[in-house]
């Protein structure tokens, strides 16, 4: 038996090493805090991300997508229509459309390209190689249109949109896109007061300059971008259309004016420049305003309404410039020039409001009267002989006028001038206006103080005078002139109506009835005759004014009147400037010019002929 041999203590068995920690409690707790913190970090990012997808997530798809396509076009707005008092349209703003290609969309799908080539070359008559050029050249445009497809009229728009919506239609990348496009129905008339556009689209002339910013609307934005699934997706913001004018103006009686200003000028005598207004006396509307200046409005850049070919053709293009300035202009608010005596009721009155003259006053007339160093005729070179107050105004007696003007010295006269609104603009709504010109008070001595006391030597326009005149004849306001009646937002509500203004008392109402009843006897029994209408009862002054350069002989005859007399409701004013006669000096032409005018316009403004007159 084998001796047991007893290992020595401390032998045989191998002593385990003692495991040498690597992360240290410390280290751990560290270690732990730092991914507790991730962990908190993570979801916070995650909740963020969340939010700003939930919030702003559209925003920033649009703004990334928009970076591969997008499009921003301007919608138009309609500008808004100028019509007269009963609703006639004058200018409108027609709705016009202009196909859009996407040569995108159409070179994303042959198939479809070619049928829509087909399908607008067909409808609209363009060539179809104009098509391809242009899908061909901007292959990754969503916009782009050519210029015969500009200008679309609505009935042809919708007979394509249903060839798009027929079931089996491949066509496809195309769009209309809405514009505006200024006419004018009734071309000629009323021109001059109401104005056109210019290239820039802004209002020139007339009310289209003067209410361009009523008249105008705001435009507005289409957006469009591709989405995720390359659709391209739109947002749009609509325009606000523009509001629209209503005239004081009635249509039918501008139209009538201006056919007998253009008879006068082709077939009676004609003359240099005819011009015609009419005025509501009890508040201040332009019933017609007319002059022998006609353009069309839907070409007002064209000059053979005034001239013949052979004459334009003659023109330098400065020379053309000039006439079509010359002819866009409104002569009845833009000239002035010296009225004669139909200035003459504004002396008497005066001088009546002052009660330095009555019905008794007298004048003796011989022809002539010497003023400081100079000889002053009178129509009537043999004189009047003695006249009284009225038949000073019905003989319309220059030496009768000059005792009057002098009674009334600088300074009366120079304060009733003012009042009247001579030498200053009316503020009518309409642009180029002018002031005239009157003395001052300082130059008004005896020879100015005598010539202007029966319209020389000063200027004035006719809107002025029609605003006096009118003055004078309705008991002493005087009504703001205007051209605007009232202003209406696009759904057709009135939102500005243009109420009668009283600027300042001119005369008294007694002063305004005498002279009433000298302007009907000027009419019935004096040098106004020829302005007599068979059932009306009219009042009216003529006027004959020699013109500046007083050798050459050249007048301005005119006639300014009412109806009824007795209480006006239409006021009438008609200069001729210049007739083409070698004897200028005569009232008639003008007179009788104004009698056809009123015969023909008054039953249209509710004046009808009485039986028994």
């Amino acid at each position: 038996m084998a001796a047991y041999r007893r290992r020595p203590a401390g032998s045989g068995r191998r002593r385990r090493k003692k495991s040498k920690k690597i992360f240290t409690r410390g280290m751990r707790v560290t270690l732990f805090a730092f991914f507790v913190l991730f962990i908190i970090i993570f979801f916070a990012l995650l909740v963020k991300i969340y939010f700003i997808d939930h919030n702003n997530g559209d925003r920033y798809k649009k703004a990334a997508l928009s970076q591969q396509s997008y499009t921003n076009t301007v919608l138009n707005y309609q500008r808004g229509s100028i019509r007269d008092r009963n609703n006639t349209t004058m200018a409108i703003s027609l709705r016009k459309y202009s196909l859009i290609l996407e040569p995108r969309t159409l070179n994303a799908d042959n198939e479809a390209k070619e049928a829509t080539v087909k399908a607008v070359a067909e409808h609209f008559s363009v060539e179809e190689q104009e098509l391809r050029d242009v899908i061909q050249d901007k292959p990754n445009s969503m916009y782009e249109h050519l210029d015969a497809l500009r200008e679309l009229s609505g009935d042809i728009v919708e007979s394509f949109k249903k060839k798009m919506n027929e079931k089996d239609s491949q066509i496809g990348g195309v769009w209309f896109e809405e514009t505006y496009k200024r006419s004018y129905p009734l071309g000629t008339v009323g021109c001059s007061l109401i104005g056109f556009m210019s290239s820039d689209n802004k209002g020139t002339y007339g009310v289209e300059e003067s209410y361009n910013e009523e008249l105008c609307g705001t435009t507005g934005r289409e957006y469009g971008y591709f989405d995720s699934n390359m659709k391209l997706q739109r947002t749009i913001k609509e325009a606000k259309d523009g509001n629209s004018i209503v005239l004081t103006i009635d249509a039918n009686v501008q139209q009538i004016v201006e056919k007998q200003i253009e008879k006068f000028q082709k077939e009676d005598v004609g003359a240099k420049r005819v011009a015609v207004m009419l005025m509501n006396p009890k508040n201040g509307e332009i019933l017609a305003m007319a002059s022998d200046s006609v353009f069309d409005l839907n070409k007002p850049g064209e000059l053979d309404s005034m001239y013949s070919a052979e004459q334009i053709a003659a023109m330098s293009e400065k020379e053309r410039s000039e006439k079509r300035t010359a002819m866009w202009a409104n002569f009845c608010v833009g000239s002035a020039y010296e009225p004669g005596s139909t200035f003459k009721p504004f002396t008497i009155a005066a001088a009546l409001d002052e009660n330095l003259i009555n019905d008794n006053s007298t004048y003796t007339c011989r022809g002539v009267k010497k003023v400081a160093d100079r000889e002053i005729h009178c129509s009537n070179t043999a004189g009047h002989g003695t006249l009284d107050l009225r038949h000073s105004l019905m003989e319309s007696c220059n030496v009768a006028l000059m005792d009057i003007g002098k009674s009334l010295g600088r300074e009366n006269f120079y304060k009733h001038t003012q009042l009247y609104g001579f030498g200053q603009k009316t503020g009518i709504d309409l642009p180029g206006e002018s002031a005239g010109l009157i003395h001052p008070r300082e130059n008004l001595n005896p020879v100015e103080l005598a010539t202007s006391s029966f319209g020389q030597t000063q200027t004035v326009t006719m809107v002025q005078m029609m605003g006096a005149f009118c003055s004078l004849i309705n008991g002493g306001d005087y009504y703001q002139p205007h051209i605007v009646k009232e202003i209406q937002n696009s759904e057709g509500h009135v939102v500005e109506t243009t109420d009668p203004v009283v600027i300042r008392k001119t005369v008294s109402e007694d002063t305004s009835k005498k002279i009433r009843s000298y302007l009907k006897s000027t009419v019935e029994e004096g040098t106004a005759d020829p302005a007599k209408v068979k059932g009306y009862s009219i009042g009216g002054k003529t006027g004959t004014a020699e013109k500046e350069g007083r050798t050459k002989k050249n007048y301005l005859v005119s006639f300014i009147g009412c109806t009824p007399a007795e209480d006006p409701e239409v006021a009438v004013y008609v200069i001729i400037d210049e007739p083409n006669v070698a004897d200028q000096a005569h009232s008639t032409y003008a007179t009788e010019f104004a009698a056809k005018i009123m015969k023909k316009v008054y039953p249209f403004l509710g004046q009808y002929a009485s039986k028994d007159s």
